[in-house]
């Protein structure tokens, strides 16, 4: 595999793009999968998420979301009030520049197949995959626990994105933890049907003993059975979409 770390530009400056490639075969072009961080930086378990991505013979990417705040900003599963002052400031349209600087880096590489490109996101990244949906030309995307979809969250820059849903240009699988009391039964019914409205191709899933954040072994609400199942089921989930690359949602 070959890990590599290159700074593609923004109108705020450069942000730095981790890749996780896996050894050229013969296979031709592969896809490529977008990852998106938590709200704690592009840390290990987010590289670990890439590298299991580039070990399904895909190519792994995840971009500084922070990167305005300084280059590997990252903090510790105990340090959210230092984070709040960066998620004060970073908007919908920042994030969304942000996505677009990395699919373009993603999609122009010549190992890479532009029509197999997906986003797989985490807490707030779970929110930015989504979001990718409504504006990239993506093949697929996956949110694990992304909150603030329907309700404004205090403090928080980025803002719902329920009414949006309707642009989805790919599949969803959206996942969620039984036990997240941050995302509650009446949003996740709130997106579903808000995707169901418009047709678009979704799926839920939602696993009982989980809590917010369960899918991460460095996270005290870390539940293995619900992390290994949930594993298992978007691995598959995404294997098949990117088998059949993009189609219109």
């Amino acid at each position: 595999m070959d890990e590599f770390t290159v700074a593609v530009p923004t109108s705020e400056g450069p942000m730095d793009l981790h890749g996780f490639v896996p050894q050229a075969g013969s296979a031709g072009r592969i896809p490529a999968v977008i990852v998106l961080q938590e709200a704690f930086g592009v840390n290990p378990h987010v590289k670990r998420v890439c590298r299991r991505v580039a070990e399904l013979g895909y190519a792994a990417f995840a971009p500084e979301l922070f990167h305005r705040s300084g280059r590997g900003a990252i903090f510790g599963y105990d340090e959210f009030p230092k984070v709040r002052s960066i998620l004060a400031q970073l908007t919908n349209e920042r994030i969304l520049e942000d996505l677009r600087a990395a699919y373009r880096y993603v999609a122009g590489m010549p190992q890479v197949d532009p029509g197999r490109i997906a986003a797989w996101g985490f807490c707030m990244g779970g929110w930015a995959s989504v979001f990718a949906a409504c504006e990239l030309p993506l093949a697929a995307a996956i949110s694990f626990y992304g909150g603030g979809m329907v309700r404004a969250r205090e403090g928080i820059a980025f803002t719902p994105i329920v009414g949006r849903l309707g642009e989805a240009g790919c599949p969803l699988l959206l996942v969620y933890g039984g036990k997240d009391p941050s995302i509650t039964p009446e949003d996740i019914g709130a997106v579903r049907a808000a995707l169901s409205s418009h047709g678009k191709p979704h799926e839920v899933e939602i696993y009982p003993e989980g809590g917010h954040g369960f899918f991460c072994e460095d996270r005290a609400a870390y539940h293995e059975a619900s992390a290994k199942a949930a594993w298992t089921r978007a691995a598959g989930w995404l294997c098949a979409r990117l088998a059949q690359g993009r189609a219109e949602a």
